[in-house]
Formats: C-alpha cells, structure tokens, sequence
C-alpha cells in the first residue's frame, strides 16, 4: 500500500495474539481483530477495534476474544443482536399479522391478531427504546436498564425544545404510559428471547407499577341532557347543502348517544361493521340490537339499552342513502373490507376519531370539564355508562361483561361514582 502523498510505501501490522486465537491487523492505519467461530467451521468474526494505537489496539483485540468466548459458553449468537433488530423483527412480525388479516374474506373483523389501532400503538412506543438503548446488545438489558428507563422516559420532552415536541404529546407521562412502555419491552426481551438471542441469560422480572390510576370524568345526568337538547341546535345551524358538515354532525350525535347507552370503548365502535350489527327481539318483546365487536380483551357481544334502538336505526338509514358523491370535496375511496363500516364518513372510509369535533362541541355546549377541572373525552361517555348502570342496580358482573373488562375494574374505576347512590337506594329500603 502506498500513502498518496508522499508515495512510500505504508507497511500494514499483522501479529496473532493469545496463541495465535485472535489475529490482529490494520487496514489503512485502523487496527481490525479476527476470532475463530469454531464448532467446524471455517468462518470467522471480524471487529474493527476503532483504533490506531497499537497498544489499545492490543487490549481490545484480547477483550474481543474472551466475549466471543464467553457468548459461546452462554450459548448466545456469536454476533451480538440489537434491541434495535429485535424491535424491527417484531414490529414486521405484527404488521404480517395485520396485513393477513386484511387480505381474509371471512370474518374479517375479528380474526385480526394485530389491530391497527394496537399496530399504531407500537410503532409510536418502540421510537423511545430505540432512542434509548436501542444500539445496545439485547442480552445486556436486564432489570437495571428497565428501571432507568423510568427516569429517562419521564425527562424526555423537558429535554427537548418545545417547538420540537409533538402536538400532542404530554410533558409529563402518566404512570399508565409508563407501564404499558415496559410492558411492551418486556414483550420484546421475551419475543427475543424465544428466539435464542439471549442465550441463557435470565430474562428481566422488575416491573413498573402505576401507583397513579386515573378516572377519566364521567358525564352527570344533567349534563348529557344538556348534550342530547344542543346536538339539536348544533346540526339545524348547517345547511342541508353542505353535505360533509351535516353528515358530520349528525354522525357524532348518533356515535355519542350510542356509546353512551352501550359503554363501548371508541375503538370497537370505530372498528364496527355494518354485519356487526344484529337486530334480535328481547324477553319483553322489544327490538334491539347487539354489536359483535373486537377490542383489545377480544371479541364479545354488547347489548346496548333499548332506548339506542332508535339512533342505531337512524345510522343505517343515513348510511342506505349515502350519495358516495363525487364533488369538490372527495371522492370514496377503495376500502380493503368486504363490509361497510358502520359509522363511516361520508365517503364511505373508515372514521378515524372524533374526538376534536367532540371537544369542539362540548366547548360550544360549555361543558369541557367536571367541577374538579378534570377534562371530558369521548371515554367518558363510556364511564357514563357505568355509572347510571350501577345506579341502577344492575348487576356488576353483567355491567363488567357487557363492557369487556373485570369486576375489579369496574369497582375500582367507577364504584367510587355510584356507590353512595346505591347504597342510599338500598339503606333507604
């Protein structure tokens, strides 16, 4: 080799060390190792020591030779795997699981594996383990790694600029946040491990625990009286002639009214097909409707309350009528389901959230937030549920059933709401 400037020649190292198990070498004045994979093969492993000084050069070279012979003893994979590959992996994995699940014609609905809204999800987490360890080595992830990640997650926007934050991203993560970011490292440590990337290193137990729960605020009677009366106002100050608008309008009229008298989660009712929805008659001889819906507990069946009836039947009427126009505005676009959703926008996709025309709305109605400042959302319509059910004395493990969720749960999130009603009911004889 010869150096350009000059034209003399530059004489490249080359010793073998440890009895001759690792050669080391240099290569244009950076110093490389060579170890032996063994097991009867013929390959070899290669690491650049990012060096040119001979001496460090030297005792890098050595380090390197007794890490590949200790992975070799631990049974691990001799070329360290990445949390980062890792994660790729598994995000690939649960986007094939998705993207099968589209191409299924039958029972499309709920033989997904991977929801989109689980998928999303994912993607949107696995951003902050790469960011924080995701070049490190996914065997050296052990507990400690875990529990700093708590500290770390929880400075992590203070950090940053506040142009530079997202939208709508919280300063501050609630402990919930935080739990489900460790729970989903924890799948990735184990989606790894069965993959024999760990070898037999003993996958990490700490886990974070949400000392924090928190109740999203549930309507009151007086205030979804006041809700119901104004949508009547709010959809006469449009126009028939505009369209979009009008059919927004009436939409989230009947989605809220709906969820309210269900207590479905916003993501069931978004997911909902028209074949999800199954007229039947009940004991008293009255029409109503089930929903086989799909969330993340799984598939059931939610019986709204008879009084729905009446907005389930008006969404299927509005959508038999749907113009599937080809304005100004848009035009229907094609949708990878066989079915038709059943709240959908009015060019026929998929309704993604409603929830800023809902604060939008609320705010206009002049109920954002309870007495205690608390904000509503389109959850707390599903806490409304709960609440009247309970007052109601129906029973919770039939409130906990039709909802997609535990006893426990239910106590734990809206007892304290409804427990002074219904025990001044029954103490009242």
């Amino acid at each position: 080799m010869f150096d350009k400037n000059n034209t003399q020649q530059i004489v490249e190292h080359e010793e073998y060390l440890e009895d001759g198990k690792v050669f080391l070498y240099s290569r244009s004045g950076i110093f490389y190792a060579r170890v032996y994979k063994g097991e009867g093969t013929r390959k070899y492993i290669h690491r650049s020591l990012k060096t040119r000084n001979l001496a460090d050069a030297r005792k890098r070279a050595v380090k390197f030779h007794y890490e590949i012979e200790f992975r070799k003893d631990e049974d691990l994979p001799l070329q360290q795997t990445t949390l980062n590959d890792v994660i790729d992996e598994y995000v690939k994995l649960r986007q094939l699981q998705y993207d099968r699940a589209q191409l299924d014609k039958v029972n499309t609905s709920r033989q997904e594996q991977t929801s989109i809204y689980m998928l999303r999800q994912i993607k949107r987490v696995v951003k902050f383990w790469r960011e924080y360890c995701g070049k490190k080595a996914v065997d050296k992830i052990d507990n400690a790694v875990l529990k700093d990640y708590v500290t770390w997650r929880k400075d992590y926007y203070h950090r940053m600029d506040a142009k530079e934050r997202p939208k709508n991203s919280r300063l501050n993560p609630a402990d919930k946040t935080i739990e489900w970011e460790v729970t989903l490292a924890k799948t990735l440590l184990k989606f790894a491990d069965e993959r024999g990337y760990r070898g037999r290193i003993a996958l990490p137990t700490w886990r974070f625990k949400s000392e924090k729960r928190i109740v999203r605020p549930a309507f009151t009677a007086p205030e979804m009286a006041k809700i119901y009366k104004h949508f009547r106002t709010w959809i006469r100050a449009v126009p028939v002639e505009d369209a979009e608008r009008r059919w927004n309008r009436e939409m989230l009229r009947d989605y809220v009214n709906i969820l309210a008298k269900s207590g479905m989660r916003v993501g069931e009712a978004n997911n909902l097909l028209e074949s999800d929805v199954i007229e039947f008659v009940d004991d008293l001889g009255r029409t109503n409707y089930q929903f086989n819906v799909k969330g993340k507990t799984g598939s059931r069946v939610v019986i709204p309350k008879v009084v729905a009836r009446d907005f389930i039947q008006r969404v299927q009427q509005r959508n038999k009528t749907q113009p599937y126009y080809r304005g100004k505005v848009r035009v229907k676009r094609k949708t990878e389901k066989k079915d038709l959703w059943f709240f959908r926008m009015l060019d026929g996709n998929q309704v993604i959230t409603l929830i800023d025309q809902f604060q939008a709305f609320l705010k206009e109605v002049g109920i954002e937030k309870n007495r205690y400042g608390e904000v509503y959302t389109l959850y707390s319509l599903r806490h409304f549920y709960a609440v009247r059910m309970l007052q109601k004395n129906v029973p919770v493990w039939d409130i906990a059933r039709n909802m997609g969720t535990s006893v426990q749960n239910i106590e734990m999130y809206y007892g304290r709401s409804a427990t002074p009603t219904v025990k001044a009911t029954v103490l009242g004889g």
